[in-house]
């Protein structure tokens, strides 16, 4: 009876330290393979350029964009401006939510994985543009500007998804500074390209 109950302890110590240790794994670590929820909560800053937020410059951007869309569209006679058309489709890039709030999200590895697909649909079409378009050559050197711009965040993305010990502090960088570079691929590929075929 003693022995059983020597046992039993012994299991359950056992038990404890498994899962002491998945705990403190999946705080110090969230993202690796031991991590029970494969999750991080990001809170985000709230980051002015110009007195304004970065939501404001893209709201500000999307009004004056949806009125050269709907002239683009109602144009006829000529061939449309495809800069103006595709962006529409590049625009859900930049506007993801977590990049225009300051609510805390949560990054799992699916959120990365769409974020990877949705940057590398904006580069496709971006490559698109670069092939189907007679820019500049000025021009043409914005937008390769952002096309790798996007690959640098491809990049990011990667090594966050794919860095199996990164830590919460490591983790917390990461994503401030991938935030950042979403933000400022916006900003470029706004101004000075957008801008400049105009």
């Amino acid at each position: 009876m003693r022995k059983k109950r020597t046992f039993i302890w012994g299991i359950g110590a056992v038990i404890a330290l498994i899962l002491i240790y998945l705990s403190v794994m999946t705080w110090y670590y969230p993202l690796s393979s031991f991590s029970i929820h494969k999750s991080y909560k990001y809170k985000p800053g709230k980051i002015l350029y110009n007195d304004k937020t970065y939501g404001e410059i893209v709201n500000a951007f999307k009004k004056t964009y949806e009125k050269e869309l709907v002239k683009e569209f109602e144009s006829k006679g000529r061939d449309l401006d495809l800069t103006v058309v595709k962006t529409e489709y590049i625009l859900p890039l930049f506007k993801q939510e977590w990049l225009l709030g300051t609510n805390s999200v949560t990054i799992k590895p699916d959120k990365l994985e769409n974020m990877l697909f949705e940057v590398q649909h904006g580069r496709d079409i971006m490559l698109q543009l670069l092939a189907d378009e007679n820019y500049t050559k000025e021009q043409g050197d914005y937008l390769l500007a952002s096309i790798k711009n996007l690959l640098h965040i491809e990049d990011s993305i990667r090594n966050i998804r794919d860095e199996k010990f990164i830590t919460r502090k490591e983790l917390k960088n990461s994503i401030r500074n991938l935030r950042g570079d979403f933000r400022d691929g916006f900003r470029f590929y706004v101004n000075p390209f957008y801008e400049s075929t105009r």
